[in-house]
């Protein structure tokens, strides 16, 4: 499993400011998190992830890139924004990994690889 890699995942979610957004797809190096509304004030991030049943825990990350309902990136994945992980507690990087472990790969329409994600 390489940092790079995205899945899709059930039942994660991220809070931000307040809102609790759906995490599309996730990966351990960063996710992707889909709202009309990404953050642009500054490229850092101090979020809540949740990962199903488990308790949410706090993560910093950069915002890497946004796809925007106009200046959209990606026709595959709903505005939103990028998140590169750059800094997590290691037991909370341990649940990632097992949550993905159970997880399909993500996949574009037709079931090819992603490969921009």
């Amino acid at each position: 499993m390489r940092g790079s890699d995205r899945y899709y995942v059930d039942g994660v979610s991220c809070r931000l400011d307040g809102s609790t957004l759906p995490v599309v797809d996730l990966s351990t190096g960063g996710f992707f998190v889909a709202t009309e509304r990404p953050p642009v004030t500054s490229p850092v991030v101090e979020l809540e992830l949740a990962l199903g049943p488990r308790p949410p825990f706090r993560i910093l990350g950069r915002v890497s890139w946004v796809n925007g309902p106009v200046k959209t990136r990606s026709a595959v994945l709903p505005p939103g924004f990028g998140v590169q992980i750059t800094r997590i507690d290691f037991t909370d990087k341990l649940a990632i990994v097992d949550m993905l472990r159970r997880s399909p790969p993500a996949r574009l329409r037709g079931g090819q690889p992603r490969a921009d994600a």
